[in-house]
């Protein structure tokens, strides 16, 4: 049989219905002690106490005891009828014991019809007991107008085992005490509108974070990539205003000391057009434009060469710097540039300590210093996929003008 605390824990998740001022009332559960016998066995008897009741919302906080009896209308039990009667209550008077009314819900009628009915009929108290269905749940009830009796719910399972007990021949007596005062509960509805509302307001909150922190993601992304659209193109500018040459025999580059491409790592050769940068360092066209148009830096001195002629760069989003070169200590991966120009493979290579001779101080110097002291870092160069190059009309040599 189910204990009085899981049955009032039950009962706790439903509501009290608004009291004579609109307001949710507290409840008072009851203990209740239910004990039966069989007057011709006496072997066949038992009782239980339990905390399964609930006071009414009208009922005096009363203790009450008596036999149960059931109203005569036995295909319902409910006491809807004003004409039902309680024929098997005990005669009253004297010392006797009153006697208590078993009625179940429903049946067209209010609680309050029924505990009148039950008080008309002489009953110290009416024990009302759940619809069908309902289990052993139950709920404060309100009942105007009917105060002058002790009114309690009872659950639907302990108020049929009740019922069984009576029609089977026992002598069922209650006695009904005041439990635990419990603070305004609430209905079942308004426990399934909040979760709902809760669950509903939630799920908005958390799609409305994402959607939000999506779309800021997503501008961010088109700020970026319209960044770097505007520094390949500013650098575009850039690399077209520097110096092209063409190397011939004799050159100081053709020489035995005229030092390697720093981004290919192979020797200079005639006929070869070399691009020389602000900082004078000089560079294969095809090894250092894509380099250029990535990073806008000299990968031996990492010289800005936006900054030194002097091109404007506006970002669109706030926060979002152009990437600039990265230095590397250690290995390089260059592409192997064979004599025609083109990209064979890949070849990894240990960049010696040595770094190329530079050529002799120009008018340019003081634009992008190069520091002589030390010695120029070993730059880490990833090639292209896409093998990007400058088109520029290789017979224009723009001069870079001295500051």
């Amino acid at each position: 049989m189910p204990s009085g605390s899981a049955l009032l824990a039950v009962a706790a998740l439903l509501c009290a219905s608004p009291g004579p001022r609109g307001a949710a009332a507290a409840a008072w559960s009851a203990w209740l002690n239910v004990s039966w016998e069989d007057g011709a066995d006496r072997n066949r008897s038992g009782w239980e106490a339990s905390e399964s009741g609930l006071y009414g919302q009208d009922s005096p906080l009363q203790a009450a005891a008596g036999v149960l009896v059931l109203p005569d209308d036995r295909d319902s039990f409910n006491a809807c009828s004003a004409s039902t009667n309680f024929s098997g209550a005990p005669a009253g008077g004297g010392d006797a014991p009153g006697w208590l009314a078993l009625i179940q819900r429903g049946g067209g009628c209010s609680f309050a019809d029924k505990i009148r009915l039950a008080t008309d009929r002489g009953a110290a108290a009416a024990v009302i007991y759940n619809y069908r269905g309902t289990g052993n749940e139950v709920l404060p009830m309100s009942h105007h107008g009917a105060k002058s009796i002790v009114a309690i719910m009872i659950g639907n399972l302990k108020g049929m085992e009740i019922l069984h007990l009576i029609e089977s021949g026992m002598k069922v007596t209650m006695v009904i005490q005041v439990g635990k005062k419990h603070g305004p509960w609430m209905n079942q509805y308004a426990i399934f509108f909040i979760s709902v509302s809760f669950f509903i307001v939630t799920a908005a909150a958390a799609i409305g974070y994402f959607i939000l922190r999506s779309a800021r993601r997503f501008r961010i992304a088109r700020a970026q990539s319209r960044t770097q659209r505007q520094l390949k193109a500013r650098a575009k500018m850039a690399i077209s205003r520097l110096q092209l040459r063409t190397v011939k025999e004799g050159d100081e580059e053709t020489g035995p000391d005229g030092g390697n491409c720093a981004v290919c790592l192979d020797p200079y050769k005639p006929k070869e057009v070399v691009r020389v940068l602000i900082c004078n360092h000089l560079f294969h066209k095809d090894c250092i434009d894509p380099w250029l148009l990535e990073h806008r830096t000299c990968p031996m001195c990492i010289c800005d060469i936006l900054k030194v002629l002097d091109i404007e760069v506006v970002l669109e989003e706030e926060g979002i710097e152009p990437v600039q070169a990265t230095v590397f200590n250690r290995t390089t991966d260059v592409p192997e540039v064979n004599a025609e120009g083109n990209h064979s493979g890949t070849v990894v290579q240990e960049v010696n300590a040595t770094v190329p001779e530079e050529r002799a101080p120009s008018e340019n110097d003081d634009v992008c210093l190069v520091n002589n002291e030390s010695q120029a870092p070993a730059v880490n160069v990833f090639p292209h996929a896409d093998n990007l190059s400058f088109e520029a009309d290789e017979t224009h040599v723009s001069r870079v003008l001295s500051t």
